[in-house]
């Protein structure tokens, strides 16, 4: 059994010592350079103000789209008149002028160039060709706005940016920095290359079997280190004995001491690839969101005719939703949003969207109960993570099933936003938890919590790299041999 687990410990470690050493220290790049993305509050900030003095109906203009069954409404501003842009399923979004029934027509790079420009208020350096993926739109949540055109802006910080073909908003921003930094961070950390993330099917399996194969490495590792450990004790060593020298003996003192903490990062990063296989996941059904709902948006766009636009000043985007059988309104303005009811004298307050929001609920989950709900608190150690949170606006309600189910809904647009039971509860502490030591006390305990994690990473990549010499001594040795 030791000869086995000592063949398994090696040749795992040859093919992933390297790997395991690139995690620890793309980790620490990733503490400070996360991965690129535009916020929507910025996007929003950037927008045109939408004119809505031309639009006669909507319900005529998405008839147009021919989209029957529709998952988003939004109302945008493009080339100085309103456009409806609407998302259906399989990745299907059209964008339409809102004053007519005419479709836009596809972006040519001329096109691209001048929303860059009026999004950045700086002059354009080039545009590429269309694209469909590259490093920093690889991300699935891209796949309905594909292809892109990418912008390089004329400043000095070799800013991109990444203009939607199909609905002419700029949608991702990065800077030559964040570019350089993320290949040495998230990009390795992730094993994310485009040619690899793009399938997402490929990705998930890829990264999923190298970290349970690096778990039965490590595993392995810490078995025989207790062995020999025991073994060197035998023959009248003390303290930390090993029965080696040099780096084994090195690798096998480190690994008796930190190995498990190298097995809790390996299995905590195993767990962010679980994707429902071992764990629920938090996302609601396409059901339980309709539910939610109560009408279609189609229904609530039809509507729309009952709202007094008139009202409305220096709105970027308007969003059309729809929340307990209630068609609403989402009005975005500078730093501001405003969620209201369409043709309705129900005031929109938080008592109102509370009592919607236990109505609305209950429809969606008919076999139990709303036993209690809340306003999340900003110290919530479920809500309120380092890698991600729920709004400020996030109503928690608590069912009364065998799991307590926890149903969030976003107050400031109705929006269902996840579901989280006693398993994804678990999944908290056992990979946000132990990965990113999110724990309360100390991840806000900065520069504490810094540095903890730099030293135990520092730990974890000297350790590794160890097994790399060893390795590349081993490999070495048989190559030899052959020869």
């Amino acid at each position: 059994m030791i000869r086995l687990l000592s063949k398994l410990h090696r040749w795992v470690s040859i093919g992933l010592c390297l790997m395991f050493a690139i995690w620890f220290a793309s980790g620490v790049v990733m503490i400070y350079v996360p991965f690129p993305s535009l916020p929507d509050a910025e996007r929003i900030a950037r927008a045109e103000i939408v004119d809505i003095s031309g639009i006669t109906s909507l319900s005529d203009a998405l008839t147009a789209t021919d989209i029957q069954s529709v998952d988003r409404l939004r109302l945008l501003q493009y080339q100085e008149r309103p456009t409806l842009i609407v998302e259906g399923q399989h990745n299907n979004v059209v964008a339409i002028f809102a004053d007519s029934t005419e479709l836009i027509q596809p972006l040519t790079d001329t096109d691209a160039s001048n929303i860059a420009e009026k999004f950045l208020n700086a002059s354009v350096a080039s545009v590429s060709d269309l694209i469909a993926y590259d490093q920093w739109i690889v991300h699935h949540r891209f796949d309905p706005y594909r292809p892109f055109f990418r912008v390089e802006m004329a400043d000095s910080v070799g800013t991109h940016l990444y203009v939607s073909t199909k609905t002419t908003e700029v949608l991702q921003q990065t800077n030559r920095q964040q570019r350089a930094w993320n290949y040495v961070g998230a990009v390795v950390h992730w094993i994310y290359p485009t040619v690899i993330r793009k399938n997402w099917t490929l990705w998930d399996q890829l990264v999923w079997w190298i970290s349970l194969v690096g778990i039965i490495g490590v595993l392995a590792g810490l078995t025989l280190g207790m062995q020999h450990t025991r073994t060197a004790r035998q023959r009248g060593n003390k303290g930390l004995a090993s029965p080696y020298r040099g780096l084994l003996a090195l690798h096998h003192k480190i690994g008796f001491v930190f190995g498990i903490v190298v097995l809790l990062w390996i299995f905590s990063g195993w767990l962010s690839m679980d994707h429902g296989r071992l764990f629920s996941v938090p996302d609601p059904t396409a059901q339980q969101v309709a539910d939610v709902r109560g009408i279609t948006l189609t229904e609530a766009l039809s509507q729309s005719h009952a709202l007094d636009f008139a009202k409305f000043a220096d709105i970027r985007e308007f969003e059309f939703t729809a929340y307990n059988k209630q068609a609403f309104v989402v009005a975005r303005s500078l730093g501001a949003s405003e969620l209201i009811p369409i043709g309705s004298s129900h005031i929109a307050d938080q008592t109102y969207l509370v009592s919607a929001g236990e109505s609305a609920v209950s429809r969606a989950w008919p076999d139990n109960s709303v036993r209690d709900s809340y306003l999340v608190p900003a110290d919530d150690i479920y809500g309120h993570l380092r890698e991600g949170s729920l709004g400020e606006s996030t109503l928690r309600l608590i069912l009364d099933d065998p799991d307590e189910t926890w149903v969030h809904v976003n107050l400031n647009d109705g929006r269902l936003i996840s579901v989280m039971d006693d398993s994804r509860r678990m999944y908290r502490w056992l990979f946000n938890g132990i990965h990113s030591l999110d724990f309360p006390g100390l991840v806000n305990l900065r520069p504490l919590w810094d540095v903890i994690m730099i030293l135990l990473m520092t730990i974890g990549f000297i350790f590794s790299l160890t097994g790399i010499a060893i390795a590349y001594k081993r490999v070495a040795r048989v190559l030899n041999k052959v020869h």
